[in-house]
């Protein structure tokens, strides 16, 4: 690994699991020597991606939410989509939560949300929370339309995560279910991240045709229980919602 490599991982053991790292924590982690490891503390405090909290603990710094404005202002993925996912979220007539999200490091990342009035249902896929692709609409979704290379190496790395979540218990099996689930233009799934909800999504792709990520909508089972014809209608404003942001992203 480069030095500036070594500096990242120090950066990517941050996590909502464990937010504070020492100095000597992170040396144990990564195998470094503490003089190295503190060298490349101070350099991340430097640039405020880090900063010091009590009992010589790091937590991630103020520089972190610079970068964070500068995505939601300028993330080509975020302007190409803004305006299919409100016009989603406003023309479904019910509570409903309109989701963004992007591939990133064989995970799926929310990077944006629409909600019109707060819902009465709340759903654990906040911005910024990874999530296996095995779990939920949004995830799946772009795990159906990923080229052969990355997919094997999904499969690779987490044998057990997709046998758990029912895809398969070898490679051959799981590619049937992928196929399967790639024949729809969205992927519907009931309660696989929260119970009472309905997540209904559909690919996004980038101008060389791979998956960039997925947009569509959550809501209520209950209340679309309650207004037959509703789910087909979300259905296919979602599927126009996947297209127009590959239109929009297939022009920049």
């Amino acid at each position: 690994m480069s030095t500036a490599d070594k500096v990242l991982s120090v950066l990517s053991l941050f996590s909502i699991e464990r937010p504070e790292w020492t100095v000597e924590a992170i040396a144990d982690e990564l195998d470094l020597s503490g003089t190295t490891t503190y060298k490349y503390v101070r350099s991340l405090v430097a640039a405020g991606l880090l900063v010091p909290t009590r009992g010589g603990n790091y937590s991630v710094g103020p520089a972190v939410i610079e970068l964070d404005r500068i995505t939601r202002r300028f993330d080509p993925l975020i302007g190409a989509a803004r305006p299919a996912l409100e016009k989603l979220t406003s023309d479904i007539g019910i509570e409903a939560i309109g989701l963004l999200c992007r591939i990133y490091q064989l995970q799926v990342i929310c990077i944006d949300q629409v909600v019109l009035r707060p819902p009465s249902f709340a759903i654990s896929y906040e911005r910024g929370r990874p999530m296996n692709l095995t779990r939920g609409s949004a995830s799946k979704v772009i795990l159906a339309n990923l080229t052969s290379r990355p997919l094997h190496k999904f499969y690779e790395l987490e044998a057990e995560e997709i046998r758990e979540a029912g895809l398969g218990n070898d490679w051959d099996e799981f590619k049937r279910a992928i196929r399967k689930l790639r024949r729809y233009p969205v992927t519907t799934t009931y309660g696989e991240l929260d119970p009472g909800v309905v997540g209904i999504c559909a690919p996004v792709f980038g101008i060389d045709g791979t998956v960039l990520g997925s947009i569509g909508l959550v809501v209520s089972q209950a209340r679309l229980a309650e207004h037959p014809g509703m789910q087909e209608a979300a259905t296919a404003a979602v599927i126009e919602a996947g297209k127009e942001v590959t239109r929009n992203l297939q022009s920049i």
